[in-house]
């Protein structure tokens, strides 16, 4: 018996967007996958389809189902897909909302689909192609899925399968993920392959054999050599090089390949002739390791900085990339961590971007750590910026914390900040606050 594929959440995603089976919008980027694969767990789950989270990635694996004649099953698939794009159709054009015995036949093909071997789908893909009942938009996104779910698994097939049936997946907006997903997934054995495919079809393919094209490769291969990775970069002739190696640093997720990750750009900083370049790379590329903490908490992420040797100004290239919403509820501990680790002149600018958003989603929890939290730089940058920002819903008690700061030059920016912030149905008594903290409102002005 072959091994399932696996129900990746790039897929999951693509079966979300295209297949409207759960009339979630397309425009959702891949960054919040996770949220809609729990939504595509929750409904199989619905609808009496059993999933099994087996994977570190929370990948959904269907188990196959018993099969005896391959080609048959393999026929018998894409005719049901045919049909079943064909009433999806007549129901988006009358306006229907599928309903759950909709839902479940096509959740049921996908399972199918995900099911099939190589072959088999390569059969499936040839049914499709030879069709002539569906429009070329349902052809392109039955084809698009199908070919989706290779890439998981024989990547190379897929895209050796794309330049056979590019007349019909050019104007896909499927093509570029699929080829991407099945480069970087290629790239993670076999980069080279992966770069020579590039090679040979940037003439016939231009708008396929792109950046983001070469940017899954530069992913696929960071995963298991990142130093690799760098090199190929320099051989692509990226129009812009940082995305590419924002790439490579978002396919860091685990505190393994981050290490890796932070190696590999250490020696690739210290070949760059320039300074400034060098300090470039560095910053862009530790800001991204700050955005991309996924769903690690902060003991796990802190451990990894104790290990990876940070130097002060590396740790506020880092500090800078966190916010809000992946420090989450562990916020007030990252705003310590700083307030321990980062430079003076480097603090008050990352602890206002991270307490700044903290206060705009959560001001009552902001406030509550704040009473709580020890004296210092962290706390004092913590006040200001919380008085400024919670100014405009609670002007009294941003005064009460700003006049907690010592009396400078700190306190008084932080007044004026007020003064700016003040809900502006309260001119009268915005005026009287400038005049008791002698703030000038023309030179304000």
């Amino acid at each position: 018996m072959n091994t399932p594929m696996k129900f990746s959440l790039a897929t999951a995603f693509i079966i979300l967007a295209i297949g409207g089976v759960f009339g979630l919008l397309h425009q959702q980027r891949l960054t919040v996958l996770r949220a809609d694969h729990q939504k595509l767990i929750a409904q199989a789950e619905k609808l009496g389809i059993t999933p099994d989270l087996t994977d570190e990635f929370g990948a959904l694996t269907v188990t196959k189902r018993q099969r005896g004649d391959r080609e048959n099953e393999a026929a018998s698939l894409a005719a049901e897909l045919v049909a079943f794009s064909r009433d999806m159709e007549h129901q988006g054009k009358a306006g229907v909302t599928p309903d759950p015995a909709f839902q479940k036949r096509g959740l049921e093909m996908i399972s199918r689909l995900m099911a099939l071997d190589a072959t088999q789908i390569k059969a499936v893909i040839a049914g499709l192609r030879g069709d002539a009942t569906l429009t070329d938009s349902a052809r392109r996104n039955i084809l698009g899925i199908a070919m989706m779910m290779l890439s998981e698994e024989h990547p190379a097939a897929v895209l050796a399968l794309f330049t056979e049936s590019a007349d019909m997946l050019d104007e896909s907006p499927l093509s570029r993920q699929v080829i991407s997903s099945a480069l970087g997934r290629w790239a993670k054995d076999d980069p080279f392959a992966a770069l020579e495919w590039i090679r040979k079809n940037a003439t016939a393919h231009p708008d396929l054999a792109d950046e983001d094209a070469k940017r899954g490769i530069i992913a696929g291969a960071a995963l298991t050599d990142p130093k690799l990775a760098f090199k190929l970069i320099g051989e692509m002739h990226f129009e812009d090089a940082s995305s590419a190696i924002q790439a490579l640093v978002e396919a860091g997720k685990t505190p393994a390949q981050r290490t890796a990750v932070l190696e590999a750009l250490r020696e690739h900083a210290a070949t760059l002739p320039d300074a400034v370049a060098r300090d470039e790379v560095l910053q862009e590329s530790l800001e991204s390791m700050g955005r991309n903490l996924s769903d690690e908490g902060f003991d796990s992420v802190k451990s990894w900085l104790a290990t990876a040797r940070l130097s002060p100004q590396e740790s506020a290239h880092f500090a800078a990339g966190l916010s809000y919403f992946n420090t989450q509820e562990d916020t007030g501990r990252w705003i310590d961590w700083m307030g321990q680790t980062l430079p003076k002149d480097q603090l008050g600018a990352n602890v206002d971007n991270l307490l700044g958003q903290w206060t705009q989603q959560d001001y009552q929890a902001a406030g509550k750590w704040l009473s709580a939290a020890p004296d210092g730089p962290a706390k004092n940058a913590a006040v200001s910026t919380y008085a400024g920002t919670v100014a405009e819903y609670e002007p009294q008690t941003a005064i009460q914390w700003a006049l907690t700061l010592p009396a400078g030059p700190e306190r008084q920016t932080t007044l004026v900040a007020i003064y700016h912030n003040w809900p502006a149905n309260d001119a009268a008594a915005a005026a009287e606050f400038a005049r008791a903290h002698g703030i000038d409102t023309e030179a304000e002005k």
